[in-house]
């Protein structure tokens, strides 16, 4: 009777090893993004690392920020501190995913062309983006987006809060929360402490009004304008120009005295407001608005050459 026990359990051993060995065999000929399209996931994320989100026309790379606590505000390495950025305090943040670079005029003509946004860029009565001026760099041609000449990899610009979530939601996803951006910005659990994204030499890692004068650049006003994404070094977690180039749109309500009486778990903002916050400073900004704690507000239809978005994604 033992005998016939340890043979079979010798036999179910064999049969669940060769399973296994089949199962691998298939799924390692299964294509990136497959469990994307079919199910509305990555099977990557799971196991959350670093992913490629694949999407209709377009694809964007996300980081895998691993969540924790952080002083959020006008820490020591902060200078010119305004009012709005006091008191420093402390925020606990969840795991999320969060684009490693800003948002493209590609990647935004895709979702456009998705939508049938029609030659106005209008959606559900809104529109997407100011399409009558030039500087959006995106051109409607042959009933498509498509970005201007050699664009394609810029950041896109002449984007409303309400068009910055359009996208987000489009994607799967939604914009960074004001505590989420700074953390990453900060680098998250690997911060280094620095001034600025990735460091305190802001030259190292962001274009702004005193390194855009360029003919690489936009060419919005007097040669200064915005530089293709990725080529500043990254931060601490990898991602790249979270320190000028462009604004990214968040998704609080701006109040100024809202640090004061912030929640420390996954803050999302004052409940009420006028306007949306934005940050990381631009292209066109001075080095003190580049700072990581630097914040600024307008309402939710302004567009304007210097603001831009960056996807997030819930783990």
């Amino acid at each position: 009777m033992t005998i016939k026990n340890s043979l079979l359990g010798l036999s179910l051993l064999i049969l669940c090893s060769f399973s296994q060995k089949m199962h691998a065999q298939q799924t390692a000929n299964i294509p990136i993004g497959f469990f994307d399209r079919i199910f509305g996931y990555s099977s990557h994320a799971q196991d959350f690392e670093n992913y490629v989100l694949e999407l209709e026309g377009t694809t964007v790379e996300l980081i895998a920020v691993k969540g924790g606590s952080f002083e959020m505000g006008c820490t020591a390495e902060q200078y010119q501190c305004s009012e709005d950025e006091i008191p420093a305090h402390e925020v606990i943040l969840s795991d999320f995913y969060i684009g490693k670079y800003e948002v493209t005029n590609a990647q935004f003509c895709a979702f456009l062309n998705s939508k049938n946004a029609g030659e106005d860029a209008f959606i559900e009565g809104k529109q997407l983006m100011n399409s009558d001026q030039k500087l959006s760099q995106i051109n409607f041609e042959n009933g498509q987006f498509v970005p201007a000449e050699g664009m394609g990899s810029y950041p896109v610009v002449e984007v409303s809060y309400f068009a910055a979530k359009s996208f987000c939601q489009w994607a799967g996803g939604r914009l960074p929360t004001e505590a989420e951006w700074e953390y990453a910005a900060r680098g998250g659990q690997k911060s280094n402490k620095y001034t600025y994204s990735g460091s305190s030499n802001l030259d190292d890692v962001a274009w702004h009004f005193e390194n855009t004068k360029s003919d690489e650049s936009a060419q919005f006003y007097e040669k200064h304008g915005t530089m293709r994404i990725g080529q500043k070094k990254p931060n601490e977690l990898g991602i790249y120009d979270m320190s000028g180039n462009v604004y990214e749109w968040c998704n609080d309500v701006y109040t100024r005295d809202y640090y004061g009486v912030s929640e420390v778990n996954n803050p999302k903002g004052p409940k009420s407001g006028d306007s949306r916050v934005l940050r990381g400073g631009s292209w066109g900004d001075q080095k003190k608005s580049c700072r990581l704690s630097f914040r600024i507000s307008v309402g939710e239809y302004t567009n304007y050459f210097m603001y831009g978005l960056r996807l997030v994604k819930d783990k």
